[in-house]
């Protein structure tokens, strides 16, 4: 079955307009450079709690993490206009019990909701995943890929186009890749090895090798499928290199903290992104867009 592309949301932001597609597709009109006033999307941390015990984990989740106080969340970004996406994280967010009034809470508010889930957790949450996406509550689902048993993406790919699954440079290899196409509709969001949290300890030279090996070969996945990179697997893979000067400039959707930032919930803080070593602690009265444009600012 072929899903029509729509436009699902558009806003103005300064000078730009952003128009919001139902593939995930984000487009930005303006006369000669950018000046927003609120981030575009935010990445949001709602809990700490996690089984997986990756041993790579920048977020340091385990199982005695604890869960965001969401009505704090929704307090913080209450003034963002309809269309501003969350890409709603964890730990393990499909574990926090009060997941599916707050997706409720930001659809009623125009907020489109994406959310990234471990591939491990596909078998147990696999009927709420089902309820959320047909509902839609969430838009996009970000798949971290950490096994080949794809059995449970299956049923995800027959009610939705906007799947992505998620590959880290350094931890998964590159052969996955083949695999992922066969399932069709593929589209990967590559990111960049955290040297943070249990990241900092799992580092190792097979880990730098792998990444190696990630520079060598993805140029033969380019237009096999739809390939996307978090800032820091661009840096790591040199990813302009494979530009043109016009390609790049088409492709590439700005530095961190110029469109975007993170919040921590479980600890309530603000900062550039979820491995920033600078962070701003929420405070009463603390008005998210002039965070925003402090970061902004101080990022440039």
């Amino acid at each position: 079955m072929v899903r029509m592309v729509k436009k699902i949301a558009q806003y103005q932001n300064g000078n730009t307009t952003v128009t919001m597609m139902n593939d995930g597709t984000k487009i930005r009109e303006y006369e000669g450079i950018p000046k927003i006033i609120h981030p575009e999307s935010i990445d949001i941390k709602i809990t700490n709690y996690c089984d997986m015990g990756c041993a790579y984990c920048h977020e340091n989740s385990t199982i005695k993490g604890v869960h965001a106080d969401l009505d704090k969340l929704l307090e913080v970004t209450a003034e963002l206009p309809a269309g501003v996406e969350f890409a709603i994280g964890g730990g393990n967010p499909l574990s926090h019990p009060d997941l599916v009034l707050f997706l409720e809470t930001l659809k009623s508010k125009g907020i489109i909701t994406n959310i990234t889930v471990n591939q491990g957790h596909l078998k147990n949450y696999q009927n709420l995943l089902l309820s959320l996406i047909k509902d839609k509550l969430i838009y996009g689902l970000g798949i971290s890929i950490t096994n080949n048993n794809f059995s449970y993406i299956t049923p995800l790919l027959k009610i939705t186009d906007n799947i992505v699954y998620h590959l880290i440079a350094g931890i998964n290899e590159t052969g996955i890749i083949d695999k992922l196409i066969e399932l069709g509709k593929c589209k990967i969001l590559v990111l960049g090895y955290k040297i943070f949290g249990r990241g900092i300890d799992h580092y190792s030279e097979e880990v730098n090798t792998e990444i190696k090996k990630w520079k060598m070969d993805l140029p033969k996945f380019i237009g096999k499928c739809t390939l996307s990179f978090d800032n820091l697997a661009i840096e790591q893979l040199n990813i302009k290199q494979l530009f043109t000067i016009e390609g790049w400039n088409k492709f590439y959707m700005g530095d961190d903290g110029q469109f975007t930032f993170y919040i921590n919930g479980c600890e309530m803080y603000f900062s550039m992104t979820s491995r920033s070593h600078d962070k701003y602690y929420i405070k009463d009265g603390w008005n998210l867009f002039s965070f925003f444009n402090f970061i902004k600012n101080t990022h440039k």
